[in-house]
């Protein structure tokens, strides 16, 4: 790179990184772990939490309703959806719980996944097994190579016992961008309604709720949005609604599917009354560059690292956007994974995920405004020493 278009490419990192809260020392490479506060955000919920403390049965009477429907509004228009079809919820987690506890299941019946399903939400399927219901994973290798190839693999495992598919649509482990549409298509064709777990899909994709058609989706706004923790918005076609209760019942039982989810005990509403400042924030930058970025710092950072490591980029370009695999030299144990965490980010000053796939280990690495070239070299050199 010449010099003159090296200088402007570190004063604009520079630029981005000063406007976070994250810590300028450290490598941050795990962007979709639990996000990060822009500080312009950050502000603006410090604000909000003076309004609320400053009459707080103001705001959560007279106020309320109106300042759930503003955001409910902003966050329709980002997801292309329809605004009657949105509730709020803690997190994506508690999204997905919600679902798997409203939807009608008995013994016997299945509920179909894949091996790159979130650890919590497998947990959840697991625990419905004290019903008799039974958790099926389909095998989806992290290097398939087209969008029929993932269809085929995922829809093998339906069986007449399927009651619910619950697919990513950004796997937390991999990183795979799962054709969600082509899914939905093909598993409501087999007389199978699909729950979404799109926890890092919000911000971090393009996204019409419409033109994909699930039954139920459900994505955190402080990931890739990077509202303040935690805040979740669970979206249920109009023919499931009816169905779908909080896992609470509280003030708004009895009054139809939004007012039970819109007023379910106190809470702090600054996560949910701060994503339109996030919004605001990324639609300045724009989210166009702004997603081109992250992919190129992404997987430009993970062929560093897989050059340094003589090992390989995992999951094809077209199936990823701000997360990229690479496939570590050996497996290490699950122990081993969290220790060397802990040292990459100690001693390091690197933080990125080790994560596990059909018997090999990876490393998830994310790409964010905030990062830059040096950040992926600090790793590969990190994990050189860690691993060689």
């Amino acid at each position: 790179m010449a010099a003159g278009v090296q200088e402007t490419a570190d004063s604009e990192t520079s630029a981005a990184s000063s406007g976070w809260l994250v810590d300028p020392t450290v490598a941050y490479l795990n962007h979709g772990g639990f996000g990060a506060l822009p500080a312009v955000v950050a502000a603006a919920a410090a604000r909000i939490r003076l309004e609320i403390e400053a009459d707080p049965t103001d705001l959560f009477t007279r106020q309320w309703q109106g300042r759930v429907d503003a955001v409910r509004d902003r966050v329709a228009q980002l997801l292309g959806a329809v605004r009657s079809d949105l509730v709020f919820v803690g997190n994506a987690t508690t999204g997905t719980a919600t679902v798997l506890n409203s939807v009608p299941l008995r013994d016997g019946d299945e509920i179909l996944t894949t091996d790159h399903r979130y650890p919590a939400v497998a947990n959840q399927a697991a625990a419905l097994a004290r019903r008799g219901v039974r958790l099926v994973e389909a095998p989806v290798p992290v290097d398939v190579s087209s969008v029929d190839a993932i269809v085929a693999a995922v829809l093998a495992g339906v069986t007449d016992r399927t009651r619910l598919l619950v697919v990513d649509h950004i796997a937390s482990p991999t990183g795979l961008v799962f054709p969600v549409r082509e899914l939905v298509a093909a598993s409501h064709a087999a007389g199978v309604p699909v729950l979404i777990d799109a926890a890092h899909a919000p911000g971090q994709i393009d996204i019409d709720l419409g033109a994909i058609g699930a039954d139920f989706w459900v994505g955190n706004l402080h990931k890739w949005v990077c509202s303040p923790r935690a805040c979740a918005v669970l979206h249920v076609d109009p023919r499931w609604q009816e169905h779908i209760s909080p896992l609470v019942t509280s003030h708004g039982y009895g009054g139809g599917f939004q007012p039970s989810f819109d007023r379910v005990a106190t809470h702090d509403p600054t996560p949910l009354f701060a994503v339109p400042a996030a919004l605001d924030f990324w639609r300045e930058l724009g989210w166009d560059d702004v997603r081109r970025r992250q992919h190129t710092l992404a997987t430009d950072g993970a062929h560093v690292v897989a050059d340094r490591l003589g090992t390989r980029v995992a999951v094809a370009d077209e199936f990823t956007a701000a997360m990229r695999l690479v496939q570590l030299p050996r497996p290490v144990t699950s122990e081993e994974a969290v220790s060397m965490g802990y040292r990459l980010t100690t001693e390091h000053k690197v933080t990125a995920y080790i994560t596990h796939h059909q018997g090999s280990s990876y490393v998830r690495m994310c790409g964010q405004v905030y990062n830059a070239p040096e950040h992926y070299e600090r790793l590969a050199a990190a994990l050189a020493l860690e691993l060689g």
